[in-house]
Parts: C-alpha cells; sequence; structure tokens
C-alpha cells in the first residue's frame, strides 16, 4: 500500500481539519516538541489529541506548526487477488 505524507500549515480553521478528525497525525508544536496520536476533536482554538497510551493532549492552535498525517495513494489501485 502507498501512502502520501500530507503537511497542513497555520492558519487552521475547522473546515481544513474536519476531514482527518479520527485519524492518526503529527502535531509539531512552535518549540519542535512533536506529540502523536488520534485527531478526536476539534473546538474554536484547540484540538484534541488522544497517544498511543490513551492520554489525552489537549494543543492550543496558536501552537501548532503544523499538521502530518498520512493518505491513501490513489496511484496504485487496489488488487484483487493476492499475487
Amino acid at each position: 500500500m502507498s501512502k502520501r505524507l500530507l503537511r497542513l500549515f497555520p492558519p487552521f480553521d475547522q473546515g481544513s481539519l474536519a476531514p482527518i478528525v479520527t485519524q492518526d497525525i503529527n502535531v509539531v508544536r512552535r518549540d519542535d516538541r512533536t506529540l502523536f496520536g488520534r485527531l478526536e476533536s476539534l473546538d474554536g482554538d484547540s484540538l484534541l489529541l488522544r497517544d498511543l497510551r490513551s492520554h489525552p493532549h489537549r494543543v492550543p492552535l496558536v501552537e501548532v506548526a503544523e499538521i502530518i498525517y498520512d493518505q491513501k495513494s490513489r496511484i496504485f489501485p487496489k488488487i484483487a487477488e493476492p499475487l
């Protein structure tokens, strides 16, 4: 399976982040710390990320430098039969 890394940069709004709710993402903060987890929800000025240990992290959007996530590539079609 081929994947493509997509990067989102500020300014963020509900419309640009709504499609990635429930996806695994990397959040790179302005202080160069990175968080990995599942994006659970968005509110007006922050996002809620749950890491692999199920710990919640509320991150204000003003502290986010970029969001990185995987998207399945459409370049290679899905093969119906195993090779």
